[in-house]
């Protein structure tokens, strides 16, 4: 992929140094993105966010001293169009909800593809929304209380991804 414009300024959080270690260096071997800080907890990455305000975030739900969510009621407080990509491995509808609430643009299992994940994080820098199909009809079920149609959950599906 060739970039011709600026790189997407992406900052990476993880309490995990393996994981933290292996998303920078998948990141940092794109044309088009450039990590410009990791953080190991909430705390670090809030302090960081506000030094670089980077274009995407891509971060853990579940950190030390201030959890994912929390980071991103934080950050929002100073930056309403933060945009943040929650990459973890928890998938209850719970968690999808808050994170979706607190103004995550992407929600992604850590089991997912190098590419969509790349992905993810250039369609959450053009604005788009990024859910895997799965986790939206999950979100969908718990909140509607019973299974959608094939229909509704391609409807609902276009609406989490800002299309019309």
């Amino acid at each position: 992929m060739k970039t011709t414009g600026p790189k997407i300024r992406v900052l990476i959080a993880d309490d995990h140094p393996p994981v933290l270690a292996g998303l920078a260096s998948i990141i940092g071997m794109q044309p088009d993105m450039v990590v410009i800080a990791e953080a190991s907890d909430g705390r670090q990455l809030v302090e960081h966010w506000l030094q670089h305000r980077p274009d995407v975030t891509l971060l853990d739900l579940r950190m030390p001293v201030l959890d994912g969510v929390g980071v991103i009621d934080e950050v929002r407080q100073h930056e309403s169009t933060a945009r943040f990509i929650i990459l973890t491995t928890y998938d209850a509808d719970n968690e999808i909800y808050r994170a979706i609430k607190a103004g995550a643009k992407g929600y992604l299992l850590k089991d997912v593809r190098r590419e969509e994940m790349l992905e993810c994080i250039r369609k959450v820098n053009r604005g788009e929304t990024c859910i895997p199909p799965a986790l939206v009809q999950k979100l969908a079920a718990s909140v509607s209380g019973e299974a959608l149609t094939g229909r509704e959950l391609e409807v609902l599906t276009l609406l989490v991804r800002g299309q019309k």
